[in-house]
């Protein structure tokens, strides 16, 4: 009874969000401005940034192992609310810009990832945000969909909405200790 609850709790959030109008998802200021107008609690401003950035941008097969290393922030996220796609660190870039913009302390956070059983060999980047007093850890990418195939598959998975570092852990090695936000951190071993 509890998860049906909260599933249509979320629903409710995320049904408004896709209501943010055209004009206003072109610019962080924008989609943040929509999000403080319309949300009050800082659990569902948090829900309505990752629900637009999983259910907004799709992931950019093509470009995976081409960053531009020279593209500052400001332009990765410009290029990414123009293009609708991109690799983990525009997710991470465009959800940490928003979640600030709508009053969180919130990071981006880069690291290794495991898959099935294997560490993978291209980086990651994913954010943590404080919500209520609390750190949680936010994947918006992983949260969009998965890669099947060589193909981007779009379907919201809310694991990685509001994460306990716990759990995150299981997947997700950051390089900097401090963002495992555990008393006894592991080791990359």
């Amino acid at each position: 009874i509890t998860f049906g609850q909260v599933k249509s709790y979320y629903a409710l959030i995320d049904a408004k969000t896709d209501k943010i109008p055209d004009n206003l998802s072109t610019s962080t200021n924008g989609i943040a401005g929509y999000i403080n107008e319309n949300f009050k609690s800082e659990n569902d401003k948090a829900r309505a940034v990752f629900y637009w950035v999983a259910s907004n941008i799709s992931y950019d097969i093509e470009n995976i192992a081409s960053i531009n290393f020279a593209e500052v922030s400001p332009d990765k996220i410009k290029n990414t609310l123009l293009a609708r796609k991109g690799v983990c660190i525009h997710y991470a870039e465009v959800f940490n810009d928003i979640a600030q913009k709508v009053g969180f302390q919130s990071y981006i956070i880069y690291g290794y990832t495991k898959q099935n059983g294997k560490v993978d060999v291209l980086s990651h980047a994913w954010c943590a945000a404080k919500i209520d007093k609390t750190w949680w850890l936010f994947d918006p990418t992983w949260g969009a969909g998965s890669v099947n195939n060589g193909v981007f598959v779009k379907k919201l998975n809310n694991f990685y909405f509001k994460t306990s570092p716990k759990a995150m852990l299981e997947t997700h090695m950051p390089f900097d200790y401090l963002w495992q936000l555990s008393r006894y951190p592991i080791n990359n071993a």
